[in-house]
């Protein structure tokens, strides 16, 4: 089945923000029960209905319900769903009202949607809300289901879109019944063809078991109409009369709540039998004719009876009703029941009062003075004022049949909970007042106009309380743009009636929200009238906004404007919400917003003069430039834009008013041409604008030129294209003029949007900046969206269609800033920094410290080798180790470095335990030492002891072999440190066999002579030493790309994975993690971290580590 088209409708949750999501407990059943499940579900996934779902947010069980044949149908239990979801205030239709219009015609077709619900698509968004589990897993709808809270007006309001121009007079609807109707037989077949291409444009697909063509009689709504009128469903009917009579109380109201449906069949609710089997046939009231009213009461009961004459001259019943009177309105005096007998049957049955005149059949003398009376006090005036909205009129009854009917009615009253109203058309109580004072409103309008009619809607409504909506029907010759600003003057008319002061307007009219912000100018001398009222009105409020938004965002006033466009009256009045107008608001409001300065006062008095009959040729030079529209004098500024020339009194109050609006805008604009914008004039507006600003300290600007060609105030880079190829208007600066008449030679304006003409042939769609970023979200890390690059970005951008001046840029800044793409991105090899300078000024100035191991353990237990290597000399001494130990490290920093070469200045490390501990700590603070660490995972910090070590595995891997810790020397010393010669030691002679002719004179001779020249020895040493750190740095350099990181920059950090040389945990894994905010920065090239909510990390880190954050 393919559906009725997504664009049309779909059905959303609208889920309250900030709701979280519920997985409800998983149920088990029956294994009968179970495969009854399964084949269901195994059918929903045939049909398309349903798709499977991995890790819902939102979880609901099925509730299987057994059906008449055995089989079950799978329910899904949405009552957290539903509980989260707001209510869809869209009006359902009167059921009574659809009845009665159905009734009276000749022939019917009854039609039912197949799987009606199931034809309206789910929202993408919200489809996988309506998750559920099955025994085969879990399952998510795309089309909307059954049991959501909002389906029935989802469903409602598709069948309006579809079918508004044909109901209530071709055909009526409630939810997914369809009754076509027609008076003869030769015209419902044409109407079934309009229906059914009705269908087939919208996809519509019907039920042929469940429809009826062609037929004089059918079911409706569970009443049965035909041409004679409507009469009950006679199986429900049957199984009324053959119910067990009421012992009891309580079952006493169960009867009479299950009569509620045919109350206004029963002239009274009595216990015998044939009575309810033989009810009466009440009609449908016939338009034009007046109702005739009867009232009966007593001490327990009230009762009414509107009924009609026929044709034929014979009185048909309409509707009975009938209650029991409360406690307090037992001991209403006689006159007083009566009075409210008439109050009741008003508001029970309103809506065929508000469309028929009533004749109210009394001999009561106190109903007439009730009617008749100009002077009445308490209750009986509350309900006079009541009546005032009806055409009633106090008439002598002819018969007693319908009134002995209403006695009866009296007697045997029905089970009506419904209570009399106070409230008074037109008036609103004080407290509601205070709370309409207190609240922000949010104003929806929209404006409807065709080549044969027009028609405006509005939605007023503010959160938690019940919308005001209205549709107009215009019977007067009305454009587009007028009848949007119908819509809008009439929604700030009931607002301002309401005593609302906080107002919020949404509208989907670029021209009537650009004009009302002062953005767009006034050009079309009939929308003049429309915007002086509405700068009245909106300066009612206390605080006003007003902001434009997407046609599909306001569809409920398109559709109230589209229903008051399309709908004809028959009369003046008919009996819908639908208010009529002959006349353009401008005219019935005129009287109440008009000025009341004097001609002698006013400097517009002259030129209306002398507009309306010039006397010489000087006077048409003078008033050239001003015109009269409606009463109103205007004046033509430079551009065509037109200004309403304004009262004295009335500048003093808008000069600071919009100064005081548009004063921090940082001076865009003078306020002269704001006030231009929004379309005031009167002379010296030029000088008192700059007057004003000139001693404002936040403008200081000095504008006196009253020739200012009028500009926009939006930031848009778009408006001015709209205002010149729009409204011709171009920037003051020639060169800026003649600049954007070239560019907007590639733009064009279609159904006020502007598009550029693409090179490859195809229009692209310009967007604002805001719409810009919301785009490149979606085609870049949307649904399908596959985290393209810079460059990839911008070519899809332009094939789908869209364009804006920055937008390559754009791209690419969005790119750089996608916070997936960033954690995902490869690996940095290149160097941060450059090469930093270890060579030491002294021998035995500084050691690196580090550990071999664990190795292949040696007979006698070592497993590590701790190596010592001094940065000048390079200088070399290790021992092997049975356990890395703190006490063993700072023993062997006391014994084979301090006391053979001296207290050093400072030994480097790693973060190693053997290092960093208390023993280490201690020995080094007692000879003051400096204790420096490499950061973790960074072996190069502390590189010379890592060249050593890699040099001594090298040598040792040659040599290997169970003793290898015992190893001696010819010198009869362990080869891992350099040779030394003891008293103890072995001579050469023992060695060489031979022995040394050397004069030990000679020796000390030379050997003072070396020790002359150490010094210079030493220094070049550390020349070449240098040397060799510049070649290195030279290489070094070629893999540099620098990146520096200052204190609150924000970082990502390598993974940790990364960092430590391990294989990746899983293919999808972020090869960066944070983002980290920089909280030290050293400039030795290493940085100590915070995690974004301040915590601290502990470790530093190396700047090879990190890379750029970009958010």
């Amino acid at each position: 089945m393919p559906g009725i088209d997504p664009k049309l409708v779909a059905h959303s949750l609208n889920v309250e923000p900030g709701t979280r999501p519920v997985v409800q407990s998983m149920r088990t059943f029956h294994p009968e029960v179970e495969a009854q499940i399964t084949q269901e579900v195994k059918k929903l996934l045939a049909a398309g209905f349903i798709k499977p779902i991995q890790h819902p947010r939102w979880l609901s069980n099925i509730v299987p319900v057994k059906k008449k044949n055995g089989q079950i149908r799978c329910c899904v239990d949405f009552r957290n769903l539903n509980k989260a979801c707001p209510k869809d205030e869209f009006p359902l239709p009167n059921m009574d009202l659809l009845i009665d219009s159905a009734a009276g015609h000749a022939m019917f077709s009854f039609m039912d949607g197949f799987s009606g619900y199931n034809q309206i698509f789910m929202s993408p968004r919200d489809a996988e809300k309506t998750a559920f589990r099955t025994p085969i897993g879990n399952f998510y709808y795309t089309v909307m289901p059954f049991g959501l809270k909002n389906a029935g007006a989802t469903y409602q309001r598709t069948m309006t879109a579809m079918f508004h121009d044909m109901m209530h007079r071709e055909i009526e609807d409630y939810v997914d019944d369809i009754v076509v109707k027609s008076k003869t037989r030769g015209d419902h077949f044409s109407i079934l063809k309009k229906v059914f291409e009705r269908c087939r444009l919208y996809k519509l697909k019907m039920n042929p078991l469940k429809c009826a063509f062609g037929v004089s009689a059918g079911k409706f709504l569970g009443f049965l109409v035909h041409r004679r009128g409507i009469d009950v469903d006679p199986a429900r009917s049957s199984a009324i009369a053959t119910m067990k009579p009421p012992t009891t109380h309580k079952e006493l109201k169960s009867f009479l709540g299950k009569l509620s449906y045919i109350r206004r069949f029963i002239p009274g609710l009595a216990a015998v039998q044939n009575i309810m089997t033989k009810l009466p046939t009440v009609c449908a009231p016939i338009s034009g004719k007046s109702l005739r009213l009867y009232l009966a009461s007593n001490s327990q009961a009230i009762g009414a009876l509107i009924a009609q004459e026929n044709d034929n001259g014979v009185e048909q019943p309409i509707y009975y009703v009938s209650r029991t009177l409360k406690d307090a309105e037992s001991r209403y005096s006689g006159a007083e029941r009566s009075c409210l007998a008439l109050i009741y049957a008003s508001q029970r049955l309103r809506h065929y009062f508000l469309a028929h005149k009533v004749q109210l059949m009394t001999k009561s003398h106190p109903i007439r003075s009730l009617l008749q009376r100009p002077v009445l006090s308490g209750r009986l005036a509350q309900w006079l004022l009541q009546l005032s909205q009806y055409e009633i009129t106090a008439e002598t009854p002819t018969a007693i049949k319908s009134q002995a009917i209403a006695d009866l009615l009296a007697q045997f009253p029905g089970e009506d909970n419904s209570f009399i109203t106070d409230e008074v058309p037109g008036e609103i109580n004080e407290i509601f007042l205070a709370g309409l004072a207190d609240s922000v409103w949010t104003l929806k309008f929209d404006g409807s106009s065709t080549a044969t009619s027009a028609g405006a809607g509005i939605v007023l409504y503010k959160e938690g309380a019940e919308a005001v909506t209205k549709s107009f029907k215009f019977d007067f010759p009305c454009s587009n743009n007028a009848a949007e600003y119908e819509a809008y003057l009439a929604g700030l008319a009931i607002a301002y009636e309401m005593g609302i002061k906080h107002l919020r307007v949404i509208g989907d009219s670029n021209l009537v929200v650009c004009q009302a912000r002062g953005e767009f100018s006034l050009k079309e001398p009939s929308l003049a009238p429309y915007r002086a009222l509405a700068q009245k009105f909106e300066t009612k409020f206390s605080t006003f906004e007003i902001e434009h938004a997407q046609r599909n965002e306001n569809r409920y006033a398109d559709a109230l404007a589209t229903l008051g466009s399309q709908i004809t009256f028959e009369g003046e009045e008919m009996d819908v919400t639908i208010c009529k107008r002959v006349e353009p608001i401008t005219e019935s409001l005129k009287k109440e917003f008009e000025e009341s300065s004097s001609d002698q006062e006013d400097w517009r008095a002259p030129i209306k003069a002398k507009l309306i009959s010039p006397t010489v040729t000087a006077d048409l030079k003078e008033i050239k430039d001003y015109t009269l529209i409606s009463g109103d004098l205007y004046r033509r500024l430079p551009g065509g834009v037109l200004a309403r020339c304004i009262s004295l009194k009335e500048a003093k109050e808008r000069l600071p008013e919009v100064h005081e609006k548009t004063c921090g805008d940082g001076g865009a604009i003078s306020l002269y041409r704001r006030l231009q914008r929004l379309g005031y004039f009167w002379p010296n507006m030029s000088a008192e604008a700059a007057g004003i600003q000139s001693q404002c300290p936040t403008c200081q600007f000095h504008y006196n030129n009253e020739e200012v060609c009028a500009t926009f105030v939006s930031a848009d880079w778009r408006t001015p294209f709209l205002e010149y190829l729009l409204e011709r208007i171009l920037p003051s600066n020639p060169k800026d003029a003649y600049r954007l008449k070239r560019l907007a030679l590639r733009y064009f304006v279609e159904g006020g949007t502007l598009f550029r003409k693409g090179f490859h042939g195809e229009p692209l769609r310009c967007l604002s900046l805001s719409e810009s970023q919301m785009v490149m979200k979606e085609t870049h890390a949307g649904e399908c969206g596959e985290h393209q690059g810079k460059k990839r970005l911008y070519q899809c951008l332009l094939t789908l269609g869209y364009y804006w001046p920055t937008m390559k840029k754009d791209a690419a800044d969005f790119v750089k800033t996608c916070h997936t793409c960033q954690v995902q991105a490869n690996l940095i090899h290149s160097h941060p920094t450059g090469l930093q300078n270890m060579t030491t000024p002294w021998p035995f100035h500084t050691w690196g410290l580090d550990l071999i191991g664990p190795i292949n353990p040696a007979s006698g237990g070592c497993i590590w080798i701790l190596v010592a290597t001094e940065y000048f000399t390079k200088w070399v001494e290790a021992i092997p180790l049975r356990k890395a130990t703190g006490a063993a490290v700072a023993n062997f920093i006391r014994e084979h470095i301090i006391t053979r070469f001296g207290i050093p200045y400072k030994l480097v490390t790693d973060n190693g335990t053997p290092f960093i501990n208390k023993d280490v700590r201690e020995m080094l603070e007692h000879y003051r030492v400096k204790h420096r660490r490499s950061t973790p995972y960074y072996p190069q910090g502390n590189g010379q002891a890592e060249a050593t070590n890699r040099m001594l595995l090298r040598i040792l891997s040659k040599m290997v072999f169970d003793l290898w810790e015992r190893l001696e020397s010819p010198s009869g010393r362990c080869p891992l440190g350099i040779p030394k010669f003891t008293k103890d030691s072995n001579s050469p002679r023992v060695m060489q066999g031979s022995e040394l002719e050397v004069d030990a004179n000679i020796c000390a001779e030379a050997r003072m002579a070396d020790l002359e020249g150490l010094d210079e020895a030493r220094d070049l040493a550390k020349a070449k030493s240098q040397r060799n750190y510049q070649k290195m740095a030279n290489v070094y350099s070629k893999a540099l790309r620098v990146r520096i990181f200052a204190e609150g920059q924000m970082v990502l950090r390598a993974a940790e994975f990364v960092r430590r040389n391990l294989p990746s945990p899983s293919k999808f894994s972020p090869n960066w993690d944070g983002p980290y905010i920089i909280r030290e920065a050293h400039g030795s090239g290493y940085y100590r971290l915070s995690k974004s909510d301040g915590t601290a990390l502990a470790d530093p880190i190396n700047g090879k580590w990190l890379k750029h954050y970009y958010s």
